[in-house]
């Protein structure tokens, strides 16, 4: 009964419900982004999800990581955001990563994924875990958010990545101005192409950049392209494992 309404749906049924079932996915970051994205997939019914987050609960968090309460302030976020979600479904596997992510160990925390979901507000670990994605070739969902504008884009090893738009030169604005109804939006992005990507159904944001201005209440395509410098690229043609680029390079 839980899934019945989108047993409905025909791009899903019960081959494509069984499909997330088996799925592991793993979000990075359980903040504004990361609570509907973890919300959603959680209620879908993805099989195995992993949150990876180093951070505690501040109460400036709040107006818009809806996983966190009040009472959570100075928790971690992985096991508050742990809590509410088997509450809400105790049929998904979920587990939890405390820890910092870094090129020893970004590996070994997003292998096996068959998606990863980048929920995080730091340039630098944005781009490393883009590297990481198309180096273990494991499709990635990439969403950004700035105070009434955000973006989401699908990242894979044919496709262009962050280093190929310049991400790994941008300079990071801190603390990152948002509302949280923006957070809202791009994280409920997030979630449905992570889906599609998992169900290999619809058109992916591949190539694609889908950025929303929240002022105007309007969505606008940007058609992007790999860079053929794309340090990145380069690195996972030639096999470089374990060699994630960002930054200026390794």
């Amino acid at each position: 009964m839980r899934y019945e309404r989108q047993l409905l749906i025909p791009q899903i049924g019960q081959e494509g419900q069984e499909k997330l079932e088996k799925a592991k996915v793993t979000v990075i970051g359980a903040g504004g982004l990361g609570s509907p994205v973890l919300t959603y997939l959680v209620s879908a019914g993805v099989g195995k999800i992993q949150i990876v987050d180093c951070d505690v609960v501040s109460e400036s968090n709040l107006n818009r990581q809806f996983l966190h309460h009040t009472g959570d302030v100075g928790r971690p976020k992985v096991l508050s955001a742990q809590e509410k979600l088997v509450s809400l479904n105790p049929d998904v596997a979920l587990s939890t990563v405390n820890k910092r992510l870094n090129q020893e160990n970004i590996e070994e925390c997003i292998i096996g994924s068959d998606v990863v979901v980048d929920c995080v507000d730091n340039i630098e670990t944005r781009v490393m875990v883009a590297s990481a994605c198309i180096q273990l070739n494991i499709p990635l969902v990439e969403g950004g958010v700035l105070g009434f504008y955000g973006y989401v884009i699908d990242i894979g090893r044919d496709y262009p990545c962050l280093s190929c738009l310049g991400y790994d030169k941008a300079k990071q604005k801190t603390p990152v101005p948002v509302l949280g109804v923006t957070a809202g939006v791009i994280g409920c992005m997030q979630a449905n192409e992570c889906i599609k990507l998992l169900l290999g159904i619809g058109e992916p944001l591949y190539g694609r950049m889908l950025n929303y201005d929240g002022l105007s209440g309007t969505w606008e395509e940007v058609k992007v392209e790999k860079a053929k410098n794309c340090a990145v690229h380069k690195n996972a043609e030639t096999g470089k494992n374990g060699e994630f680029y960002w930054n200026g390079g390794k």
